[in-house]
């Protein structure tokens, strides 16, 4: 029977190839381990320690000298008291604004750049790579340089922008980055813009937030562009299409892969949006990015601090969920 067996299903050439193929996954999985110890030490252990806080009453409390987090079972206390705080819902509103908005604005301006630059024209090569550097300047100075922007002095680059051209004098300064609601003495509009959050100060950080992100909106957009068979607009035009028509029978509906990878990454970068606002404005606008930064650090307040960032978490993944369903509910 072994010789049967050996005679017919067992031959030399695949015995070796078996050899082979399992040492070259033995090999890939050596050479993966050092990447997976780093991902799991620095990513997932972190990320577990904090689910654990999420559901402890976690403090600092200083012991012998030293710092300590002193936990205490809680449950789900942490994330009932956020869901029952009104100021937490505040914080979601002001954030769903400066996400919302920031959302229409990078993709419009974006899309037109994207448009722009996917045209033949002399230089665009040295447009295309020029158009990166605002992307490329770190937050921080980025917010730096757009608070000597609006300093509310007369040596502000925007006031003194506005006394050039007579619009203001020297004792008129104006304060841009003021949480006065905008249409404040509006009746109607004015109660429901403070309930939003839109104030003076969030819709001018909104514009440097912009800014800094169109360039790599305009770059994604345009790599999408660039995947569209120019064909189908040819044949468009045979039809008779105008050029609007082409673009909203043509290119958006190209466009949507990638526009939902736009609206997913920047709705992640958007709604836990901190630097920017806490360098400009500190604790005066109710993100809750910044609410989560004044209860773990502010405070003290780990478990609070790490039940309010999974929040966050499970925001954006609702809202990433809402994104799918509708770009496949138009596919259909």
């Amino acid at each position: 029977m072994l010789e049967f067996l050996k005679a017919h299903f067992w031959h030399p050439l695949t015995h070796v190839e078996f050899r082979i193929n399992r040492s070259d996954r033995w090999f890939a999985f050596f050479s993966l381990t050092p990447a997976l110890l780093v991902t799991i030490l620095v990513v997932f252990l972190p990320l577990l320690y904090a689910l654990y806080l999420s559901f402890n009453k976690a403090e600092v409390m200083v012991v012998g000298g030293r710092g300590s987090v002193q936990t205490e079972w809680a449950g789900f206390n942490n994330y009932l008291y956020f869901l029952k705080d009104k100021s937490f819902w505040q914080g979601v509103r002001v954030t769903l604004y400066f996400t919302a908005v920031s959302l229409i604005i990078e993709l419009v301006l974006g899309i037109i750049v994207a448009l722009v630059l996917n045209q033949e024209f002399y230089g665009r090569g040295v447009v295309r790579a020029l158009l990166i550097l605002p992307w490329a300047v770190p937050t921080v100075v980025n917010a730096r340089l757009w608070g000597l922007i609006y300093e509310p002095q007369s040596y502000g680059a925007m006031n003194g922008l506005l006394q050039s051209i007579g619009l203001t004098s020297p004792d008129n300064a104006i304060n841009f980055l003021t949480s006065v609601p905008v249409f404040q003495s509006v009746p109607i509009l004015g109660q429901i813009t403070s309930w939003i959050g839109s104030t003076s100060a969030i819709n001018w950080i909104i514009l440097s937030d912009t800014w800094k992100v169109i360039p790599v909106v305009a770059l994604l957009v345009l790599a999408g562009l660039q995947t569209i068979p120019i064909e189908l607009y040819e044949a468009a035009e045979v039809d008779g299409a105008s050029a609007w028509q082409s673009f909203w029978l043509i290119t958006i509906p190209m466009l949507r892969p990638m526009l939902l990878v736009i609206l997913v990454y920047r709705t992640m970068e958007l709604f836990r949006v901190f630097d920017i606002l806490y360098i400009l404005m500190a604790y005066t606008v109710p993100v809750v990015a910044i609410r989560t930064y004044q209860e773990a650090f502010a405070f003290g307040l780990f478990g609070r601090g790490s039940a309010i960032a999974f929040l966050i978490g499970l925001f954006i993944l609702l809202i990433a969920m809402v994104y799918i369903n509708l770009i496949n509910w138009e596919e259909d």
